[in-house]
């Protein structure tokens, strides 16, 4: 029998998480979801707040901060949300999350759509491009609808009628979906955007990136694989995401070597190895450029005792 009890621990998120269980030598997440929604639901309450290590997934996926602070790395690109802030996450970006530790802890809601289900239905939901790097609610754009239902969705987890929790859920769930589909996507054709046609091959650079970072590869290479010249496809990616190619490349690098300092227990050297660098010295420059310390340093305090 389905409880409002059962019901209520689904939601709640307030220890942490084995992601390892869920998430790929690839990055690929995948979990099992249930077949009462259209999607996974949590309130992250855990203290201290957990990071989500790299993972990417076939559907989209929200971030609202009812309270605390959260940064997003997505694609390369950083954004931060504040209390009353939401963010948005393509089906396939690779992405981290990280929340900010502080002393009145967290409340965060995360909505994790199942993209298999979902495109069955609506197969362009699959390739569906959303506003990724934008910042909704307060202090960012404003967008009422979407965070009236976020927070209608939050408080409904907390619904003691379990029969008529799943049926509002779900109704809620569906219409952030069709909110988000009709609202929230990126608008690759502005007057500020030249070379539309071009831009709309982007995702095909960046879905290449997010599958050979690993490999000894430079922007160059990258550039004469899609037959443009260096200059021009350098531009051309950078508007279509609004950062260079090399920032984009180097922040998945840096943030799969990151997963690899914490959590592995490999060399500096094999991992700047594994994860494409060149060398340890760049790998030590340009993770100490990201993230104020090297490789070396960074793991001694956050992890005493480990190799190096």
């Amino acid at each position: 029998m389905f409880t409002s009890a059962a019901s209520a621990r689904m939601f709640y998120i307030d220890r942490h998480i084995n992601y390892d269980m869920a998430i790929g030598a690839d990055h690929h997440e995948s979990w099992g979801g249930s077949r009462l929604y259209p999607a996974i639901v949590r309130m992250h309450t855990e203290m201290p707040a957990q990071d989500v290590p790299l993972h990417w997934h076939l559907g989209i996926e929200v971030v609202y901060v009812r309270h605390g602070e959260v940064t997003l790395f997505i694609d390369g690109i950083e954004t931060t949300l504040h209390d009353g802030s939401i963010g948005l996450i393509s089906p396939k970006s690779l992405h981290s999350i990280h929340p900010h530790l502080g002393s009145e802890g967290q409340n965060v809601l995360s909505i994790s759509f199942d993209g298999e289900y979902l495109s069955r239905m609506c197969p362009s939901l699959s390739g569906i491009r959303l506003n990724q790097g934008v910042v909704y609610g307060f202090n960012g754009l404003a967008d009422g609808e979407m965070l009236g239902l976020c927070e209608r969705i939050a408080l409904c987890v907390s619904d003691d009628d379990a029969d008529l929790q799943i049926i509002e859920l779900n109704a809620l769930l569906y219409s952030l979906l069709m909110h988000i589909c009709t609202h929230c996507k990126a608008d690759s054709h502005s007057a500020d955007n030249p070379l539309p046609k071009d831009i709309s091959g982007v995702r095909n650079i960046t879905e290449y990136m997010e599958h050979h970072y690993t490999e000894k590869m430079s922007i160059g290479d990258i550039s004469t694989h899609f037959g443009y010249c260096r200059e021009y496809f350098s531009r051309m990616f950078k508007s279509g995401t609004g950062v260079t190619p090399d920032r984009y490349l180097t922040e998945i690098r840096l943030q799969s070597a990151l997963d690899d300092l914490m959590n592995g227990s490999d060399t500096i050297a094999d991992i700047a190895d594994r994860n494409g660098f060149a060398n340890v010295k760049s790998f030590t420059k340009a993770f100490s450029d990201r993230f104020s310390a090297t490789p070396a340093a960074f793991r001694r305090r956050h992890r005493p005792g480990q190799v190096e």
